[in-house]
């Protein structure tokens, strides 16, 4: 937390020179420390910079709070002209650093965990990616009439998978990336997330709020963590498949 500021100015000077890409890389929880040159790059329409914030959310464990980013992702979130990708596997992480380097009209933010993922080997790795890259794609299609639609981002995404693999009706999207997604056509997007089906619940370690646009129901944390193994932290405070299932059974 001593140096992000000064990281964030460099990031910013290389990328107004324009010959080179540009990124640095802290802790996501840290921020803060350079936000004012974040919002500078947006402003700007610095292109070509990334800021790669790893250790992103309460699964960053014996740490603690302090440490365990809960409103973070969401507080990057609302800054303009700033893409955000949390991605979800190996393939999805592909395509936010392609994105980060080849976008020319604005920064973006590469949101990382610190635990190990799950790959959602079902569905073919350059799938994956050219999803990734549109900020959002079906994951998992349903195996019946569409029913119901579960919507995750990063680590969640493994947990969404899981919830639905024994619900024919339901479709799982995950979502890396909601600036890049609102950039897409109309019909990309009624093809993800079709109007029809109005039963949607959204799964994110961190706060539930910008989840609510896209979701009538919002699996997130809405408190500050604790110091615990991360994977204590995560199932203690819902972040599993089966507190997914267990919220998903509670709707009508």
């Amino acid at each position: 937390g001593i140096r992000e500021h000064s990281m964030g100015c460099i990031l910013n000077g290389i990328a107004y020179h324009g010959i080179f890409k540009a990124s640095g890389s802290t802790f996501a929880v840290f921020v803060d420390y350079f936000r004012p040159t974040i919002r500078i790059a947006s402003i700007a329409e610095l292109g070509r910079v990334s800021y790669i914030l790893t250790h992103d959310s309460i699964g960053v464990g014996e740490d603690g709070p302090t440490h365990q980013p809960v409103e973070t992702v969401s507080g990057l979130r609302v800054i303009p002209n700033l893409d955000v990708f949390r991605p979800g596997d190996a393939e999805e992480t592909v395509a936010a650093y392609v994105s980060s380097v080849t976008r020319t009209g604005g920064p973006t933010a590469l949101i990382l965990s610190r635990q190990n993922l799950d790959q959602n080997t079902d569905m073919p790795a350059q799938d994956r990616r050219e999803g990734a890259l549109k900020g959002a794609y079906v994951a998992k299609k349903e195996a019946g009439d569409l029913d119901l639609i579960i919507i995750a981002t990063g680590s969640e995404v493994q947990h969404a998978l899981k919830a639905a693999a024994d619900i024919p009706g339901a479709r799982v999207v995950s979502m890396p990336c909601m600036e890049l997604y609102e950039r897409q056509s109309e019909d990309y997007k009624e093809s993800v997330l079709p109007s029809t089906c109005t039963k949607r619940i959204a799964m994110e370690a961190g706060v539930s709020d910008p989840w609510y646009k896209y979701a009538s129901k919002v699996v997130g944390v809405d408190r500050f963590g604790f110091s615990a193994p991360g994977d204590i932290v995560m199932a203690e405070l819902g972040m599993s498949a089966d507190n997914l299932s267990s919220e998903i059974a509670t709707m009508n």
